[in-house]
């Protein structure tokens, strides 16, 4: 018996962070660099000028940039023309940005339909979070309807059992936790996600990844071509993947190779 729930270097467990708008990221950026966590900042905008894309290019150096539209307008409630046109310039400023290909996104106001998710594909698109908190830590079947466990506020409540079934089988992999900087305003704000990062970080057992890192090991790892037999593992992907055989056996596939036991 295969499973899919091991992640880099044999990890079973994955923690991520999310925030949008890129409005007071500095002190936020700041505590996940201590902490040595990684995030994916949601950037709306359309133009900087060159100082402040350096600027922003230090800044997220170490977590994900990625996009929110061009003007946070509502996807749902636009002709897709202009969801098109949306994604497409925050594409372009974020790219000279961030020097490689952006295709993340999370919905504006957490908007979306089947013919945003269409328009969003179209435009280069390949996973985008929504604001539908599941409580749970469970990886998504459909990248482009990433649910996340929760918003910083309710995450403190769950980091303890998170840690303490690290190992258990019956506990999801993923804790993924969302929001706004801006809404960190008061020490009791920071307090709380300092907290939150000294239960979380530092542990052996969690691979800390960016979305992208998270959505290509994924796709990467559901792409193995597996024998009849179970003895047999071609990874057709540019990406290293990691199964588990018999809940005790965990096989390690290099990208574009083939693995026999």
């Amino acid at each position: 018996m295969i499973q899919y729930n091991i992640f880099p270097e044999g990890k079973k467990r994955i923690v991520t962070f999310s925030y949008d708008d890129g409005r007071c990221d500095e002190p936020l950026v700041e505590l996940f660099n201590r902490y040595n966590v990684k995030a994916t900042f949601h950037l709306n905008g359309s133009e900087m000028d060159e100082e402040e894309l350096l600027e922003k290019r230090k800044l997220y150096s170490k977590h994900e940039i990625s996009c929110h539209t061009a003007r946070h307008g509502w996807p749902s409630r636009m002709p897709l023309q202009s969801v098109v046109g949306e994604v497409l310039t925050n594409r372009l400023m974020l790219e000279k940005m961030a020097l490689y290909p952006v295709v993340g996104m999370s919905y504006p106001s957490g908007s979306y339909s089947e013919a945003v998710i269409e328009a969003m594909k179209a435009s280069g698109i390949v996973y985008s979070r929504t604001i539908k908190n599941t409580m749970g830590f469970e990886l998504p079947d459909n990248f482009m309807e990433w649910h996340p466990t929760c918003h910083h506020n309710q995450a403190l409540k769950l980091c303890d059992g998170f840690i303490r079934d690290l190992d258990s089988q019956w506990r999801g992999s993923l804790f993924y936790i969302w929001g706004h900087s801006h809404e960190f305003k008061t020490e009791d704000d920071w307090n709380m996600m300092t907290l939150i990062l000294e239960k979380l970080s530092g542990n052996n057992k969690i691979w800390y990844a960016t979305n992208y890192e998270i959505y290509r090991y994924i796709n990467a790892q559901r792409s193995l071509v597996i024998s009849a037999d179970e003895n047999v593992f071609y990874n057709p992907s540019s990406t290293d993947v990691w199964v588990e055989k018999d809940k005790a056996l965990i096989i390690h596939i290099p990208a574009g190779k083939t693995v026999t036991i």
